[in-house]
């Protein structure tokens, strides 16, 4: 499904399909924040959206639910201002082996999205590597929906949510990392791999000292490359400069293959926390519900019996069922106050309370709890048997006493269902009870009814009504299971971990001498303590795992661009084949500045080993035109430039297109045009622009361009109007009341599109990219096409 995401001036994002049929909306919470930035993933799967109030919504472009919020306050106070999303093969060199033996025709799009043709069969066995990658969690029964009335923002609330959040592991995404970048305006870079699980924050000024006063605006990297680049914009002598900062990963090679594991496993114990929580939070609600009405209609009796007797409702209400003789004061309040309505107020409260509880245990905090067992001991196995704990960062210690409270959860759970149903088998007969008495009470006296009533066995379960008078009418077993509030003082004494003691051996024994009505020794923690408890140790868990990778992240040289910020640029990484070496080459392009007409290329050598990046050499291309301006500027691919370009005065129209607009025609001179150039450097072999090296200054920085464009000597020159004919794609007639202002370019191979929107940021049309670029006769025949997506 091919879909466009736009900002509109309400801060709202929609999300359109090509045709333009809308598919679904991201708003804030508050809806006032601004949007800041959008960022598809390289899949196609997820859409960050970026606001002003700190949090970035993560939606799934096939529900559009939003399946995870970042908040991220705690990384910087700044705005973000930089989102980059990247893809990162884990071990590179059996990639390139799988894309040679699937032949030449396999790009790494094709990689990505596993869509090459490799045979299998040629691929060795792992069994240590299948055996961890075992797929255990799919044969767990679903989790089932919750209500959206927590405070995770429905992201629980329905089955497509659920099974995005909660999708097994595949094989093939064991061989890449996504990694997402976010940048703010101080200057923090903030990694997160997988979606959700976040390694750290790091600052530009570790970089360099000069980058003090810097903020990232955007970001490239790879698939083969562990090294991303960020470029950023800092102050020079109180004039804002232009820096390339390089970004290297090294925790993607260096954990491999595992990291996919690690990742995905701790990323859903994280969203398994989360559901936990609100499952809690719902079971929670449910007992107060249930225990409220009741607790009203109790206080009324008592202060009824208080005013005119010397006994509590508890004692009458045993009286009444054990002799049948209702005691004064207790009649006139369930005849004229309670009734038959309050009756039936009190059982359906309470009854679909337990009700509830039985069936939030049963669905949701049992199953939750089974799968989350199984993540943490897939985990443990990676600590305690893989040659790699080290290099991952896992605790067989810290897991193991995860699986200590989570048993004690589990434990906990049986207990409440026990409870809970134990009471409402109680209340029922207790509600039947009462449900007789009140019919009694409110007959004549002297009537032969009472009489016959008296006679007739209504079947009521005498014994468990007295259980539940003597209990839970009063007190409920609940209460103890639900009482989280522990003290920071008591919370030691069930802390044992620190002790080298089981939590659970003393939690059984104490649920079971609560269950023997035994005093117990200690205040046992309850259902949300423990679940705060588990959540507090899987951070613990989590950091440690974050802390090693963040040790495997550092910037690299830093590379000077010069004064100015232009108003268009855009950044490619590529690997560029030469002399049986393959070498990565970082392509910046940098529209003009001030009043200059030119397009500069920006070419930076680097030199990977062992994940550790450093810059070999910097070059600059330089594309004039003194015709008119660049408007915006992306690179298509690993070939190809495109600009937008408007021009003033005298206007031609390619001899290429011009047979499309009659001369007569007011639309016969163009204002505006799309240009395919390209860029990769000039070899004896391929045609490209020709580069000027420049100098190195000291050992991690480069100087950058020269201030002037006399030390580098253009390489196209766009004035020439029937040389740049070669060059034109499409063509906006000056007719239209239709200016291009802003192009984006995305798609996968065989179907990408350039979106171009208008000067007045009110319109935007979509073109069919590859058609662009097909022959003559080819963009004959789909030219009407391609101008007839206008919205």
């Amino acid at each position: 499904m091919d879909l466009i995401a736009l900002a509109t001036v309400d801060e709202k994002v929609h999300v359109y399909r090509l045709n333009g049929q809308r598919v679904f909306g991201v708003v804030s919470k508050p809806s006032v924040a601004r949007v800041n930035s959008i960022r598809w993933k390289p899949n196609g799967q997820l859409l960050a959206v970026a606001f002003s109030n700190h949090f970035i919504y993560l939606t799934n472009a096939h529900t559009g639910k939003l399946i995870h919020q970042i908040e991220c306050s705690a990384h910087s106070d700044s705005q973000i201002c930089c989102l980059g999303w990247g893809v990162n093969f884990a071990d590179i060199a059996a990639v390139r082996t799988q894309a040679e033996k699937a032949g030449s025709e396999v790009e790494v799009d094709d990689l990505l999205s596993q869509t090459a043709n490799v045979n299998e069969s040629q691929i060795l066995p792992d069994l240590p590597r299948d055996l961890a990658f075992l797929d255990i969690e799919k044969t767990l029964p679903r989790l089932s929906s919750l209500s959206s009335g927590g405070k995770e923002d429905d992201i629980f609330g329905s089955r497509a949510s659920l099974d995005s959040l909660f999708q097994s592991l595949r094989t093939d995404s064991t061989e890449s990392a996504d990694v997402l970048v976010m940048g703010f305006e101080d200057g923090t870079i903030h990694l997160s791999i997988y979606d959700f699980f976040e390694i750290g924050s790091f600052n530009l000024q570790q970089a360099a000292p000069s980058l003090h006063d810097s903020r990232p605006l955007l970001h490239c990297s790879h698939p083969y490359s562990t090294t991303h680049s960020l470029m950023v914009t800092g102050s020079s002598s109180g004039e804002p400069s232009l820096y390339v900062v390089p970004l290297d990963l090294r925790l993607v090679s260096t954990a491999g293959r595992y990291l996919s594991l690690l990742a995905s496993k701790s990323t859903q114990m994280h969203n398994i926390l989360r559901y936990l929580h609100q499952a809690q939070r719902e079971i929670y609600s449910e007992f107060q519900a249930a225990q409220d009405l009741p607790r009203r209609f109790m206080r009324n009796i008592e202060d009824t019996l208080k005013e005119k007797c010397d006994y509590t409702w508890v004692h009458a209400a045993y009286h009444l069922v054990v002799t049948g003789n209702c005691l004064p004061g207790v009649k006139e309040w369930l005849v004229d106050e309670l009734g038959e309505r309050g009756q039936k107020r009190w059982e359906k409260a309470t009854g679909a309370g337990y009700e509830n509880i039985r069936r939030l245990v049963h669905e949701n905090l049992l199953p939750a709890l089974e799968r989350f067992s199984v993540l943490v001991s897939r985990l443990r196995g990676l600590s305690k048997f893989q040659e790699t704990n080290i290099i991952l960062g896992l605790s067989t210690q810290g897991l193991d006493n995860i699986l200590d409270t989570t048993n004690c959860l589990q434990l906990l759970a049986h207990h409440i269902l026990l409870s809970t149903g134990s009471e409402l088998r109680q209340f029922l007969a207790f509600s039947t009870w009462l449900r007789q008495e009140i019919e009694i009470q409110s007959r004549d006296p002297v009537s032969a009814s009472i009489h016959e009533s008296n006679d007739k066995d209504p079947n009521i379960d005498h014994a468990s009504t007295l259980e539940y008078i003597q209990g839970a009418m009063s007190k409920s077993r609940l209460n103890e299971y639900f009482n989280g509030q522990v003290q920071s003082n008591k919370k030691s004494q069930w802390d044992l971990a620190a002790q080298g003691r089981s939590l659970f051996e003393l939690y059984k024994r104490e649920l079971n001498d609560l269950s023997a009505d035994i005093p117990v020794e200690k205040q046992l923690p309850g259902l949300d303590a423990l679940i705060a408890h588990l959540d507090t140790q899987s951070k613990v868990v989590f950091a440690r795992i974050a802390e090693t990778q963040r040790r495997n992240v550092r910037f690299g040289s830093v590379v000077s661009l010069g004064n100015g910020i232009p108003a268009c640029m855009d950044m490619r990484m590529l690997i560029e084949h030469a002399k049986e070496t393959n070498t990565y080459v970082l392509y910046i392009a940098l529209g003009p500045r001030n009043d200059q007409h030119g397009v500069r290329i920006c070419r930076i050598k680097l030199e990977i080993e062992n994940g550790m990046s450093s810059t070999q050499t910097v070059e600059y291309a330089l594309i004039v035109n003194q015709l008119g301006d660049f408007q915006d500027l992306k690179f298509v691919d690993d070939e190809k430039l495109m600009l937008v370009m408007s021009q003033d005065g005298t206007q031609f129209v390619p001899t290429e297109v011009s047979r499309e607009f009659s001369t007569n025609s007011p639309r016969s001179k163009a204002s505006s045009y799309l240009l395919s150039v390209p860029y990769r450097k000039k070899t004896t072999s391929s045609d490209g622009l020709s580069y000027t090296r420049m100098s190195k200054t000291d050992d991690t920085n480069f100087q950058g361009e020269s201030e002037s464009y006399g030390a580098i000597s253009p390489s196209i020159d766009l004035s020439d109007q029937e040389y740049m004919d070669q060059f034109v794609q499409h063509v906006f007639p000056s007719g239209l009341a239709w200016t291009p202002e802003r192009i984006e370019i995305n798609g996968r191979r065989g179907r990408r599109v350039i979106c171009v929107v208008a000067k007045d940021e009110t319109r935007y049309r979509i073109h069919d990219l590859d058609s662009l670029q097909e022959t003559e006769d080819a963009r004959d025949n789909r030219r009407d096409e391609t101008d007839s997506f206008m919205y």
